[in-house]
């Protein structure tokens, strides 16, 4: 199953999904057609306290019902 096989699955099921994944033009598209909700959470990468820097990455919450946005902390 690859990703585009997940998104198609999760636009047909009846219950309530919460998908976390990194940004893309294909949940962009699924997102937009199904309607679903979204959060975007920036995250700072720290692989090793060594080669600590600014290294930054996007982590998207994608739900088929309501997401409120929440002090980042609370969820993380």
């Amino acid at each position: 199953m690859n990703f585009e096989d997940l998104l198609q699955l999760l636009s047909t099921i009846d219950g309530k999904f919460l998908l976390s994944s990194y940004p893309s033009k294909l949940l962009e598209e699924y997102t937009l057609k199904q309607c679903w909700s979204t959060l975007k959470f920036e995250q700072a990468v720290s692989v090793n306290v060594k080669a600590a820097g600014d290294k930054k990455k996007i982590e998207v919450l994608t739900a088929n019902y309501p997401l409120e946005q929440q002090h980042q902390a609370m969820l993380f």
